[in-house]
């Protein structure tokens, strides 16, 4: 018979999630008849993993990451209720069982929520999922309700613990592209050492290079012969007329230049 309109309906714990895009299709795997108690303790044992809590916390999975989280925790019973069917159920104290389940938490963190756990948390994790389902399934609730009384409701302080952002690129030249992306002329002529300062690098107090001299240039004497310098005509005119002690100049090839007196009429 169906529920008439009205009457409650039972809850599932824990609560449905809506459908995430992208995510992954759990497979349905029939429930055995585990007590309340287990799916009360699995609750706690994610609520207090603080990873994934930060994941939800800070949102990187997107707008959808507590719904992320429930996929996440169906697809770990999905695991352990068809890993305790096989011909050797899962067991937590076999290793290889505990790294299988850590293993695919890792790699489902990575792919709903971008990021990694290298702090072993992962496996602890799967050790107590383990136990759990193995001491529920031999009727032995002494694990689960231990684990109740010792564990916090609410997951730890999140202000206390924060993510690492790391970026990994396959080859080194990923990273140099990815280092001058969006690169400005100004930032590479700075990181590449310009020889030519702005007046903003020098600063007050700067030693400034010293000015260029000031002393007066030697006369050119009137039909000596230079190697391609026009004579001035200010310092031409200035020169006719007038007798100067004549000193011998010495052109660049180490000649000496004769200069010739001009008659007078």
């Amino acid at each position: 018979e169906h529920p008439s309109r009205g009457s409650p309906r039972p809850r599932r714990s824990p609560p449905p999630s809506r459908p995430v895009l992208g995510a992954r299709s759990v497979p349905l795997v029939a429930r055995m008849a585990l007590p309340p108690i287990f799916d009360e303790a699995l609750e706690r044992i994610f609520n207090n993993w603080t990873t994934l809590a930060l994941a939800v916390d800070q949102a990187w999975g997107g707008p959808h990451s507590r719904d992320k989280r429930y996929l996440l925790q169906e697809e770990v019973v999905q695991y352990l209720i068809a890993g305790s069917k096989k011909r050797r159920p899962l067991s937590h104290d076999n290793r290889d069982d505990v790294e299988a389940l850590a293993v695919m938490m890792y790699t489902r963190l990575d792919e709903l929520f971008n990021c990694e756990t290298d702090d072993g948390s992962d496996e602890e994790v799967a050790h107590l999922c383990l136990r759990l389902i193995n001491t529920c399934r031999a009727g032995d609730l002494s694990f689960a309700q231990e684990f109740l009384q010792r564990a916090p409701t609410a997951p730890a302080d999140l202000s206390k613990s924060q993510g690492q952002t790391k970026m990994e690129y396959a080859t080194e030249e990923d990273a140099l592209l990815d280092k001058m992306h969006g690169m400005t002329i100004d930032d590479a002529i700075g990181e590449g050492g310009s020889s030519e300062g702005s007046d903003d690098e020098l600063g007050e107090g700067a030693a400034l290079p010293p000015p260029l001299s000031t002393a007066p240039l030697a006369p050119v004497h009137e039909g000596a012969e230079t190697a391609g310098v026009e004579e001035a005509p200010e310092l031409a005119s200035k020169g006719r007329g007038s007798k100067v002690a004549e000193e011998p100049v010495i052109d660049e090839d180490g000649f000496e230049t004769v200069v010739k007196g001009r008659r007078k009429k």
